[in-house]
């Protein structure tokens, strides 16, 4: 199931239209924002649902609120006049204070920018929105018996596919205005809520009732963000004391009976079968000669190597010293930012970077080409760049273009780690996109596997 696309069925026709007339916005931006709208709130929802207490306020909103799916057999009425469309804008704003009380007004902004639709048509779509996407799980809950757990990995399912439904230039912002970063770099598993009071990480909670339904509603948070008739409470101090006791306790027993003596002889070689090649440690390839050394995989040593030159230490304006072998990625970055004729845009394709085959795992020793560069953008404070992964064509079109995405996204994440402004970084995944050889031969392939740095702002 694509819910996304069933969604984008239901809303981009004939409510798009009516909307577009409702609001005074131009059609083609109403479904630009809609469009957007989507994942933006479906992946909010996949981020909440992800824990106990998320899937909980969920399920108790879809019931209780009785979200059947009925809406979406009226969903030709709900924009054919003024005041039906208020009424569902009043809904929705409900359905989103509740379900992503503190993105509201963030999402708002993202789509009036990404669109260019007025600030309050944003809000007033994203209301419109909102009770179709409820609805929608409302009706698989109730036609699949699902339980929140049900429901949470119905959403979860999606999770794959969430970059391939959002547009491209929508994907970073979504995805900082979310706080998905971490939640689309974890392995998908299924949420599993277990019954009799314990939750899935073991940690004992108070039995509960199930939730009562009502035929009316009165909105509140405290309706929503918990199961109702808790049995029994516990002392807020009782579940910290147990755990830290429990975790003294194992520390106490893992330093008396480890064998230290193994970390001074233990040396953990990767397996060479089990690494690609991401980058091409050539980068100006218009100053290659057929007999330069071009970048090899050392089988032996399983990583990428580059022609054995001398370290330059480059002093960096911020006082500080990076040393950094002459010729490569890193050197040709810091020596292109101290040219003061140099004009921003250009690319740079990064060596020494490997990841695990087929993650976005970095193999050990790729970490010091990402630490190098974060010593010298920190030392270059206005600069500002895009990370842009690529795949060969070997393999699904769309895994490779979210692979491309996840790896990027590692790089990123390890220099915000060492020290560089988030925003100061975007990224994006092409896949198999922009292929700098031909993907007929192995080598052609290792060379379209890369992770290229556009400088966006010098």
């Amino acid at each position: 199931m694509n819910l996304f696309g069933e969604l984008k069925e239901l809303l981009l026709g004939d409510v798009a239209n009516k909307a577009s007339n409702l609001l005074g916005e131009k059609e083609d931006k109403v479904k630009t924002a809609i469009e957007g709208l989507i994942p933006t709130f479906v992946g909010g929802l996949m981020k909440r649902a992800s824990n106990e207490a998320g899937a909980t306020t969920l399920m108790n909103v879809v019931k209780k609120g009785n979200h059947d799916g009925s809406i979406i057999e009226q969903i030709g009425n709900l924009v054919n006049n003024k005041d039906n469309f208020a009424q569902v804008v009043e809904k929705g704003n409900g359905l989103v204070s509740m379900l992503l009380p503190d993105k509201k007004s963030s999402i708002a902004t993202m789509i009036s920018q990404f669109a260019g639709v007025r600030n309050s048509s944003a809000t007033s779509l994203l209301s419109i929105v909102a009770p179709i996407v409820v609805g929608k799980l409302g009706k698989m809950v109730a036609t699949q018996n699902l339980d929140k757990a049900g429901l949470a990995n119905t959403l979860l399912d999606q999770r794959s596919i969430l970059l391939d439904e959002t547009p491209e230039n929508l994907q970073t912002k979504m995805i900082d205005v979310l706080g998905l970063s971490t939640f689309l770099s974890e392995e998908i598993k299924p949420v599993q809520f277990a019954p009799g009071g314990i939750k899935s990480n073991g940690i004992p909670t108070p039995p509960v009732n199930k939730p009562t339904e009502h035929r009316e509603v009165t909105y509140s948070n405290k309706d929503y963000d918990s199961e109702e008739g808790s049995g029994m409470s516990i002392p807020k101090w009782l579940l910290p004391t147990i755990l830290i006791a429990a975790v003294l306790g194992g520390i106490g027993y893992f330093a008396a009976n480890y064998d230290w003596s193994s970390l001074s002889s233990s040396k953990v070689e990767p397996d060479s079968a089990q690494l690609e090649q991401v980058t091409n440690a050539k980068i100006d390839t218009t100053n290659l000669t057929k007999d330069s050394a071009a970048v090899k995989v050392d089988s032996s040593a399983a990583a990428v190597t580059v022609p054995t030159t001398t370290a330059v230490g480059i002093s960096l304006p911020n006082g500080q010293k990076v040393d950094l072998t002459e010729g490569s990625f890193n050197f040709k970055f810091a020596k292109y930012l101290t040219d003061s004729s140099a004009k921003a845009n250009q690319s740079f394709t990064f060596d020494n970077l490997n990841f695990e085959s087929n993650t976005n795992t970095l193999v050990a020793g790729s970490e010091k080409t990402v630490q190098d560069l974060a010593k010298i953008m920190s030392a270059y404070p206005r600069v500002q760049v895009k990370l842009i992964g690529y795949t060969d064509n070997t393999g699904d079109s769309l895994q490779n273009r979210k692979l491309s995405f996840k790896r990027a996204f590692a790089v990123k994440n390890l220099l915000v780690a060492n020290g560089v402004q988030d925003l100061r970084i975007d990224f994006a995944g092409k896949g198999a996109l922009n292929p700098i050889a031909s993907n007929a031969t192995e080598e052609g392939k290792a060379k379209n596997r890369r992770i290229e740095m556009k400088v966006v702002k010098k």
